[in-house]
């Protein structure tokens, strides 16, 4: 019979001891034997090394960079390449066709034209402008050019020819006891606002247009300009008439427009007591 060796038991069986817990568990680790080395040595730091550089890629054309370009995008589509110089060509031949066309019209037209202005009748040319130009051309002929003026058809005859006016006398040289002279100092009166005077020459029995003209002047103020005073006389119809006034340049009146424009008076006198008297006036 084979007994247990010492200590009892099958060793393979046997109880091993149990390990003691230590009282405090917090405390675990502390107790025990710290690793070879250093505790507190760190391990060495890595080196930061860069990672290789990627190549740069150019940017797309019609792009604008930083945006995606995948299908899907919001973005729009990539902008086609400009064409560089294609549209010259075509606007060359455009320009090119225009000036041969308008060329051509010039040619065709412009002849025609100037062929139909010079065939039309109505715009100056042809026989039968000429031919109606004969008539016009007679016709003027046939009138006189320009009508007589007053002067020439004064100076031709008749009562109103400056002619038949006798020698016309100023107020410094004309002589008393004349038709000129009552004229005169009429005028004189008037302006001067010597009534004594003016009424010495109205006859007894004046027209109502001679009253008239006597009864203005002795009303309003005369204006004593001091002009030379013209007078001048003629025989019409068994009476005489006598004209007074002044001219434009104090000259004696040598037509009848002269006679007119000045401030004249045409008056008819009479011989009254003695003297020359003024019956009628016209203006």
């Amino acid at each position: 019979m084979t007994y247990p060796p010492p200590g009892g038991g099958n060793p393979q069986y046997q109880l091993q001891p149990e390990p003691q817990q230590p009282s405090d568990p917090y405390s675990q680790g502390y107790n025990s034997t710290p690793p070879p080395g250093n505790y507190y040595q760190q391990p060495p730091p890595q080196q930061y090394t860069q990672p290789p550089s990627q190549p740069m890629m150019p940017p797309q054309v019609g792009v604008q960079p930083g945006y995606p370009s995948a299908p899907g995008s919001i973005l729009p589509p990539p902008l086609p390449p400009a064409k560089q110089g294609g549209n010259l060509p075509v606007i060359l031949g455009v320009v090119v066709a225009l000036v041969v066309v308008l060329g051509v019209a010039a040619v065709l037209l412009i002849p025609g034209l100037v062929n139909g202005d010079d065939e039309d009748p109505q715009a100056g040319g042809g026989d039968e402008t000429s031919e109606s130009a004969e008539p016009s051309t007679e016709e003027a002929s046939s009138e006189p050019a320009t009508e007589p003026s007053e002067e020439e058809t004064a100076d031709a005859g008749g009562d109103d020819d400056f002619a038949t006016w006798g020698t016309p006398v100023n107020s410094d040289e004309v002589a008393g006891g004349t038709p000129e002279a009552a004229a005169i100092n009429y005028r004189i009166g008037s302006d001067t606002d010597d009534d004594d005077l003016m009424q010495a020459q109205v006859c007894a029995s004046p027209s109502s247009a001679m009253q008239s003209d006597l009864d203005w002047e002795l009303e309003n103020t005369g204006y004593n300009f001091g002009f030379l005073l013209w007078s001048m006389s003629r025989e019409v119809d068994g009476g005489v008439e006598v004209w007074v006034g002044w001219t434009m340049d104090d000259s004696a009146p040598s037509s009848t427009a002269e006679m007119e424009e000045g401030s004249g008076y045409t008056f008819t006198a009479i011989e009254e007591d003695g003297g020359w008297k003024l019956c009628d006036v016209t203006w």
